[in-house]
C-alpha cells in the first residue's frame, strides 16, 4: 500500500474511534449519529431496547464534542443558551432533562462566566408509556444546540431509534452508560443524608441590593440507620469557586468568594457567596437554586441546592443579620494575590506617599511649620501634639473603616473615596476649609480654654486641634489614591471586618508618620525655623493654600452635580464667611457669654442652611464632560463586543474627585503621543466615571482587587488575552509601551 493510502487509512481509524468513544460497540448498529454541526455529533440512545407499558424507561442525547468546545448547562451563565431538546415519542409522558453537574468556564479574562460540558455529556429523560401502547413505537428527537469555543456554532440534531412495547423489560448495551452519567445529576440533599441551609446578610434582597451569603452542609442527619452519619466533607473541585454552579434566580446573580471549616458544623463546611440583585429583579422567585459538588469519604456526590431566598421590593426596610461566618476565611478570588502583612506594609507605604499629595499637604505644612511656634514650649509639648495628631488621623481612618463594615452589612458595597459621591459631603467639607482658613487669617480665634491665649500662633498648635487636623487630613487624603493604596484598600474590601480595620490603620498610622517623626526626634525637629514675624505672613499663605482645596471641591461639586449646585454652594460659603466675621468680631470684645452664644447660633445657622442646599440632583445629561475628552460610557456589554469584534480596547476608570486621576489624564491621556498611538492601532476607548455611585463599576474594580479609582485595563486584540492592568501613577512611555504590547500589529488607516 502507498504511504499516502496508508496515511488516509489510518485518519479513517482515528476518526472512526473518536466517533463515540463511550458508547458500547453493540449499540453502534442500532443508533444513527447526526452531526448537524461541523463541531458537534449526537446519538440517540436508549436504556431499554424493551419496556412493558407503563414501566419507566430513560431516552437520552450523546453529544460529543471537538476538543476544547463545550454546549451550555440548564443555566448557561453570562453567555450562551442550553441544548433545546424536543422528544417525540407517540404514547408516552417524557419528563424534564436530567442535567449532570457542569464544568465552570470563565472566558475572556475572567469577565464572563459559563457553566457546561466539554468532550462529551449525556442529557436523558425518564419516558413512561401508556397501558395501551403496544408494538414498535419510534422514538424521535429534534435538536437546537450550540457549541462554543471562542466563537460559537449553532446546529440541529435530527436522530430517531426503533423501541418495542408490550414484553418482558430488556435492558440495552447503553444501560450502563445511563447509570455512569446519572451519577453525576444533582440529587436532593435527603436522599444524599445531608443536610443544608443558607445564611444571609440581611433580612431580604431588594433590587439593587448587594448581599452576602453562605451555605451550610454537614453529612449527620440521619441515613438509612438508626446512627448518624459524619463523615468529613469538603468541597469536590480543584477551584473552590467553582464547587457550587448556580440557577437563574430572580435576577439575583451568585459567586463563591471561600470555605470555611467553623466549629459548629461536625464534619461539614461553609461555602461562602457574595451576591448582587439587579435593578430590574423580580421580587418574585423566592428560591435559591443550583448545585454543588462535595466529596465524602473520597466519592464525589452532587447535590441539589433548593433554598429559601428571602425577597422585598425595592424600597423596602431590611435588618442586616451580621454573621461573622458570612465572611470568607479564603481570600476572594477577585482579591489581589498578596498576604494579609503584605497588604498591611503596602497601606502603611501608601499612607506616607498621601503626604505628598496636593489635597493633604496643605495641612501637614500648617503642622509643621507650626512646630516653629511651639519651640519655646520645650521638647514635651512638641511630642504631645505629635501624639495628638496621630491620634486624630487614626481615629478617623477606624470611624471610616466602621463606616464601611456597616455599610457593607446593610447590603451596600462602597469603595475608597466613597464619601466625595455625596454632594452634601463635599460641601462639608468646604464649610470646614473655609472656617479654618477664615482662623489662620486671623478672622476668629479657636476658644480652647476658658481664658483668652495670647497669640493666635499659640492658639493654632492647641493638642485638641492637632486631633482636628489630624481628622481633616484623613477627609482630605481619601479622594488620593496613591500607589500601594489601591491594592491594600482592594485586599481590604474583599477580606473580614478585621482585616478592613487593620488595613485603614495602617494607612492612617503611614499618613501620621512624617510629622509624627519631626515630633519625636529631636534633630529633625531643629530643622524647623524658629518662630518670629515670619511666621504670620506663613500662616496667612497657608490659608489662601486651604481655599485652594475649596476651589478643588466646588469644581468636583460642579462636575457632579452642575453648575447650580455649584453656585449654590458658593453663596452659602460667603454667608458662612460673614457669620464667621460677626463672630470673630463679637469674640474680640472680650466679652465670654456674648461670644458663646453667637458661636453656638452660627453653628446652628451653619448647619442647618448646609442640610437645605439644593445639591442632592445629579448634574444634567452632558454636563460633566471627560477631562480628556476621551471615550464613550463604560459598558461591560460593549467592552466585550469590541473585544468580539477583534479590537484592541483601552478602558479606564476616574472620577472628578480624584486627583490622582485628573494628573494622568491631563499629564499622559491629553499626550499628543499617546492619542497617536490609540487612533494609529485602532483602540476602542471606554471610561468609567464613578464620580457618582454606580455598583456597575464598582463591580468591576473589585474584579481586579480594586476599591477605588484609577484603575487603567489595556487589552489586545486576542479575544481571550488578558488585559494589562496599569500603574495608578501613569507615566507616557508606560503607557505606550502596554499600547504596543497589546496590539503590536498596526493597520494604518486609509
Amino acid at each position: 500500500m502507498s504511504r499516502p493510502l496508508l496515511v488516509f487509512a489510518l485518519l479513517l481509524l482515528a476518526g472512526a474511534a473518536r466517533a463515540a468513544p463511550s458508547v458500547p460497540e453493540s449499540a453502534l448498529a442500532s443508533t444513527a449519529p447526526d452531526r448537524g454541526n461541523p463541531r458537534l455529533e449526537g446519538r440517540l440512545l436508549l436504556d431499554h431496547d424493551a419496556v412493558r407499558p407503563g414501566a419507566q424507561f430513560r431516552v437520552g442525547v450523546l453529544l460529543s464534542m471537538d476538543r476544547h468546545w463545550h454546549v451550555y448547562w440548564r443555566n448557561s451563565g453570562q453567555s450562551g443558551t442550553p441544548p433545546n431538546l424536543r422528544w417525540q415519542i407517540a404514547g408516552a409522558e417524557v419528563g424534564a432533562p436530567e442535567w449532570p453537574f457542569p464544568e465552570v468556564f470563565r472566558e475572556n479574562g475572567g469577565f464572563i462566566t459559563t457553566y457546561g460540558y466539554t468532550d462529551e455529556v449525556l442529557l436523558a429523560s425518564p419516558v413512561t408509556f401508556a397501558s395501551r401502547v403496544s408494538g414498535d413505537v419510534e422514538v424521535r428527537l429534534d435538536a437546537d444546540v450550540l457549541v462554543c469555543e471562542v466563537q460559537c456554532i449553532p446546529g440541529e440534531l435530527h436522530l430517531s431509534r426503533p423501541i418495542r412495547v408490550g414484553v418482558a423489560d430488556q435492558a440495552s448495551a447503553e444501560y450502563e452508560l445511563f447509570e455512569r452519567w446519572r451519577a453525576r445529576v444533582p440529587r436532593p440533599v435527603g436522599e444524599r443524608g445531608l443536610e443544608l441551609e443558607a445564611l444571609y446578610s440581611q433580612s431580604a434582597i431588594r433590587p439593587g441590593d448587594s448581599f452576602r451569603a453562605a451555605l451550610a452542609l454537614h453529612s449527620c442527619a440521619k441515613g438509612s440507620g438508626d446512627a448518624p452519619a459524619c463523615a468529613a466533607l469538603s468541597p469536590a473541585t480543584e477551584k473552590i469557586e467553582d464547587a457550587f454552579v448556580p440557577e437563574h434566580t430572580g435576577g439575583v446573580e451568585l459567586a463563591v468568594t471561600g470555605a470555611r471549616r467553623p466549629p459548629f458544623l461536625a464534619g461539614g463546611f461553609l461555602l461562602t457567596l457574595s451576591g448582587s440583585a439587579s435593578h430590574d429583579a423580580s421580587a418574585g422567585d423566592t428560591r435559591l437554586r443550583g448545585a454543588l459538588a462535595v466529596t465524602r469519604k473520597g466519592e464525589t456526590e452532587f447535590v441539589e441546592v433548593d433554598l429559601p431566598l428571602p425577597r422585598a421590593a425595592a424600597g423596602a426596610k431590611v435588618a442586616a443579620l451580621e454573621n461573622p461566618w458570612l465572611d470568607p476565611d479564603l481570600r476572594s478570588p477577585n482579591a489581589p494575590a498578596i498576604s494579609l502583612w503584605q497588604a498591611v506594609l503596602l497601606a502603611l507605604l501608601g499612607g506616607v506617599v498621601l503626604n505628598a499629595m496636593p489635597c493633604v499637604l496643605p495641612v501637614l505644612a500648617i503642622k509643621v511649620f507650626g512646630l516653629a511656634e511651639l519651640a519655646q514650649h520645650g521638647r514635651a509639648e512638641i511630642v504631645r501634639h505629635g501624639i495628638a495628631y496621630t491620634a486624630g488621623v487614626l481615629a478617623s481612618m477606624l470611624a471610616l473603616a466602621g463606616i464601611v463594615v456597616a455599610l457593607r452589612a446593610a447590603g451596600t458595597s462602597v469603595g475608597w473615596g466613597f464619601q466625595f459621591q455625596e454632594p452634601i459631603f463635599v460641601a462639608a467639607i468646604a464649610a470646614v476649609l473655609v472656617v479654618f482658613a477664615l482662623s489662620l487669617f486671623g478672622v476668629f480665634e479657636f476658644r480652647l480654654d476658658a481664658t483668652r491665649i495670647a497669640s493666635a500662633g499659640a492658639q493654632a498648635t492647641g493638642a485638641r486641634r492637632s486631633f482636628f487636623e489630624g481628622l481633616l487630613a484623613v477627609v482630605l487624603a481619601t479622594p488620593c489614591t496613591a500607589p500601594f493604596v489601591g491594592t491594600a484598600v482592594g485586599f481590604a474590601f474583599a477580606s473580614s471586618t478585621a482585616t478592613i480595620a487593620a488595613i485603614f490603620l495602617a494607612i492612617g498610622f503611614g499618613l501620621a508618620l512624617p510629622f509624627l517623626l519631626v515630633c519625636l526626634v529631636p534633630a529633625w525637629a531643629k530643622l524647623v525655623p524658629r518662630s518670629g514675624p515670619w511666621t504670620a505672613q506663613l500662616r496667612a499663605a497657608l490659608g489662601f493654600a486651604l481655599l485652594g482645596t475649596v476651589v478643588w471641591l466646588l469644581w468636583i461639586l460642579g462636575r457632579s452635580a452642575g453648575a447650580d449646585s455649584q453656585a449654590a454652594l458658593l453663596a452659602y460659603l460667603c454667608a458662612l464667611a460673614a457669620g464667621v466675621w460677626v463672630f470673630g468680631a463679637i469674640q474680640r470684645t472680650e466679652r465670654v457669654s456674648p461670644a458663646r452664644i453667637a458661636g453656638i447660633v452660627l453653628v446652628v445657622l451653619g448647619l442647618l442652611g448646609l442640610r437645605s442646599l439644593p445639591i442632592g440632583a445629579p448634574a444634567p445629561a452632558g454636563t460633566a464632560r471627560p477631562v480628556a475628552e476621551l471615550g464613550r460610557h463604560f459598558s461591560a456589554a460593549d467592552v466585550e463586543a469590541a473585544r468580539a469584534r477583534g479590537a484592541p480596547v483601552f478602558v479606564y476608570f476616574t472620577a472628578e474627585w480624584c486627583l490622582t486621576c485628573k494628573v494622568n489624564e491631563h499629564v499622559v491621556l491629553d499626550d499628543a503621543r499617546v492619542r497617536a498611538e490609540l487612533e494609529q492601532r485602532g483602540f476602542e476607548i471606554f471610561k468609567g466615571d464613578w464620580t457618582r455611585r454606580d455598583e456597575a463599576i464598582r463591580q468591576e474594580l473589585a474584579r481586579f482587587g480594586k476599591a477605588g479609582v484609577p484603575l487603567y485595563l489595556v487589552y489586545g486584540s486576542s479575544a481571550g488575552a488578558q488585559p494589562i492592568v496599569l500603574p495608578e501613577l501613569l507615566t507616557v512611555d508606560v503607557f505606550v509601551n502596554a499600547l504596543r504590547e497589546a496590539a503590536p500589529k498596526t493597520e494604518e488607516k486609509t
